[in-house]
């Protein structure tokens, strides 16, 4: 049985979303991360509950006046907590949790399909927001130097079809 108090998961129920064109709602599962309380997802809102406790239908985030926040006021407070914390924040959107989720996923070696499923992606576009850190380009491009061409002659298999005599 869940609980409030320990729990191992969220189920975060969204009732419209980009990836939900027939707006049926999107469910969203959220593994806690108790080796690192103080990032981990399911222990904030644990938290939040305690100190704010809504009623089950209520918005998630609330502003002072208890009105949904909207997508303009989070982005506002996301950047001034990353100007406050000497980040420049022009870089950053509410995309950039996206993007930053599928380059996070990527080099954990999550496969393919997994991000794809994780982000809610029904296209490859996920594939543009996957940054390679310059050190993995780097360490490609010098395995690259490494290589021997000319260990193995390479010949390109043929087209020219050749009938069997038998």
């Amino acid at each position: 049985m869940p609980s409030i108090h320990n729990p191992d998961h969220i189920i975060l129920t969204l009732p419209a979303s980009k990836t939900d064109p027939f707006r049926k709602g999107v469910t969203i599962y959220i593994a806690s991360a108790p080796d690192s309380p103080s990032t981990c997802p399911v222990s904030a809102l644990v938290h939040l509950f305690t100190i704010n406790p809504l009623p089950p239908n209520s918005p998630l985030f609330t502003t002072s006046d208890q009105s949904p926040l909207t997508r303009s006021r989070f982005i506002a407070r996301l950047r001034l907590a990353l100007l406050e914390a000497g980040f420049q924040p022009h870089g950053f959107s509410g995309h950039s949790f996206r993007r930053g989720a599928a380059s996070a996923a990527a080099a954990a070696g999550f496969l393919d399909h997994e991000i794809q499923q994780l982000g809610r992606w029904r296209s490859d576009a996920y594939r543009l927001y996957i940054d390679t850190p310059k050190d993995r380009i780097l360490n490609l491009s010098s395995r690259l130097h490494m290589a021997d061409p000319h260990a193995s002659t390479f010949e390109p298999p043929s087209l020219r079809f050749t009938p069997s005599l038998a």
